[in-house]
């Protein structure tokens, strides 16, 4: 179990624990102690500096307004100039620039990159601009992070949602540079609103937390996305433990899916 927690809500510490919480109240557990990212930054922090070694990343202390600016002003040929924030020579740059209060970015080849995918299969991405592993906060980026956190800690499956498959040829590319062996990506469907965008607040609060409080059961919770995967027809209640047993990962739909108001009118019935 491990808490991400370099930016955004999950910062709070009443929103890590309510999320160990609503996990065990699902049926879900864990091998070990909890690990907290923020509480373990040397891992990526040494890894930069592995980076910086093999001239793959550079400082930069352009906005992001800056960066949309300079790389879509066209070349000569009329193409996107993805190159125009990196420097010529990086080693030099990084040698002689201020680093106090920059970005770091990992260079990214302009080419197109293919994903294995377990579940999506092969997709094609293409790459054209350099991204931040390591912010002017002094944190790891999200990109940077996770990579080093899933290396040490033996992670050999990434399952997440289908929003994060770029981030695989991204991160594939840090792999590679330091010589670690990837995992299996695994990109499932999101869980979208009826406006076809992902649940947020405009779509009211849909946060488990919520209707736990308003009385529905983990099983009632459980049955829903068992219907959505595929493994009943009907809703009947189901645990956690009957849900791992009869998960086919090949039914789960390939499409997002929506949460209806239907749906969560029968969630509250």
């Amino acid at each position: 179990m491990r808490i991400e927690d370099l930016n955004g809500p999950r910062i709070k510490p009443e929103t890590m624990s309510e999320t160990l919480d609503i996990l065990q109240w699902l049926g879900l557990d864990w091998d070990g102690e909890v690990h907290t990212q923020s509480q373990e930054l040397q891992y990526s922090k040494d890894t930069l500096n592995k980076l910086i070694e093999k001239d793959l990343v550079y400082h930069c202390n352009l906005s992001r307004k800056e960066i949309e600016e300079a790389t879509s002003a066209p070349h000569n040929d009329g193409g996107a100039n993805h190159d125009a924030i990196r420097p010529d020579n990086i080693q030099q740059h990084n040698l002689n620039s201020n680093t106090d209060g920059s970005n770091w970015r990992f260079i990214v080849p302009e080419t197109t990159r293919t994903i294995e995918d377990r579940f999506c299969g092969s997709v094609a991405l293409s790459l054209n601009q350099d991204f931040i592993v390591w912010t002017r906060q002094g944190t790891p980026s999200y990109q940077l992070a996770v990579v080093v956190d899933d290396h040490r800690q033996g992670v050999t499956d990434v399952i997440r949602g289908n929003d994060l498959l770029k981030s695989a040829a991204w991160q594939e590319l840090i792999y590679e540079a330091m010589d670690w062996e990837k995992p299996n990506w695994h990109h499932l469907p999101l869980v979208l609103g009826s406006d076809g965008k992902r649940l947020a607040k405009r779509h009211g609060d849909t946060r488990l937390t919520t209707y736990r409080k308003q009385g529905v059961t983990p099983e009632r919770i459980i049955a829903l996305i068992a219907n959505w995967c595929n493994i009943r027809d009907d809703r009947s209640d189901m645990n956690a433990t009957t849900f791992s047993q009869l998960l086919n990962p090949a039914d789960i739909p390939k499409d997002d899916i929506v949460f209806t108001e239907m749906d969560e009118a029968w969630l509250l019935k």
